[in-house]
């Protein structure tokens, strides 16, 4: 007859095995789920996440899954955890060993420094676009894949893409996923992602604090030139900043979309196939999203 105790026992031991899941297993036992390794896939093309990311992406939101599944990797080598930004409380980034198992082609990306918030806002933006069904290339791979000739247009055509607008046959680094600024600059999005239907590739630049008007005039220029899409995900600064705002006297003052021709002239109405989008930036973070909007009495080099 089983007792009380032993029972426990079973029970615990149980636990641990489900905890432990059915993956990859480790000298000591240890094994790898498939949010484990979706995890590190994530972590490893964005480059940073916040507990509360991989929880979201990775374990329905469950923080206690999330944090218990973290400890284990990081004992195993996989993943670099640190608490010291208070703001951002828990973020990760994977080792060495973490991105070879990833397998998404991938160094291990330098730790966390300046820009934290911008960062994070980037992984945020993929990691709820890739969750309403949108393919996402982060801008690693961007970078990756447009260092290689003909790289980035191979990626695009097994993602489904027909060939961009704009692009010439014998398109030089930088001008397929990115595009070109002047004679010999080019402008990197944040994000590259594939709509599911049609399969049509949307830069996608996240903007939490808002550029000089020549900055931004510059960038859209780059756009509107090469024929690309654009999303623009940005707080309420920006978007002012972008298409505009009404005026004291109660009339709309346009923004730098309606000056370059962009946007037409007066209060913006949803229009599909328009070349610019702009949307408020959103959050799966509750961090992120109170930093970003402390952020904005900052300056963009301080939003950290």
């Amino acid at each position: 007859m089983e007792t009380g105790t032993t029972g426990v026992y079973r029970e615990r031991a149980e636990r641990r095995r489900r905890e432990r899941g059915a993956g990859e297993a480790r000298g000591d036992g240890w094994q790898r789920t498939e949010e484990d390794e979706h995890l590190l896939r994530l972590a490893t093309r964005y480059s940073t996440l916040t507990l509360h990311q991989a929880a979201y992406a990775c374990w329905g939101g469950r923080i206690e899954a999330a944090r218990r599944r973290v400890r284990l990797m990081v004992e195993a080598g996989l993943l670099h955890r640190n608490a010291d930004v208070r703001w951002a409380r828990t973020v990760l980034w994977p080792t060495e060993r973490g991105a070879r198992i990833a397998d998404t082609g991938l160094s291990a990306p330098r730790p966390p420094g300046e820009r934290l918030l911008h960062r994070l806002a980037v992984a945020d933006a993929g990691i709820g676009l890739e969750a309403n069904g949108y393919t996402v290339l982060s801008e690693r791979e961007v970078h990756t894949a447009e260092a290689i000739p003909g790289r980035a247009a191979e990626l695009l055509e097994a993602l489904g893409v027909p060939r961009v607008p704009g692009v010439p046959t014998d398109a030089r680094r930088g001008e397929t996923l990115a595009v070109p600024v002047g004679a010999h600059a080019v402008h990197w999005p944040d994000l590259l992602v594939v709509e599911p239907t049609p399969r049509f590739p949307i830069a996608v630049e996240v903007e939490l604090t808002a550029k000089s008007p020549a900055a931004i005039r510059t960038i859209l220029r780059a756009y509107r030139q090469a024929r690309r899409r654009v999303l623009y995900l940005a707080t309420e600064p920006v978007i002012r900043q972008l298409q505009g705002s009404p005026g004291p006297d109660g009339r709309w003052a346009d923004g730098v979309a309606q000056e370059l021709g962009l946007f037409p002239q007066g209060e913006p109405r949803p229009s599909a196939g328009r070349q610019l989008s702009v949307r408020r930036f959103t959050s799966v973070d509750p961090a992120v999203a109170r930093r970003a909007s402390a952020a904005l009495t900052r300056s963009p080099q301080k939003a950290v």
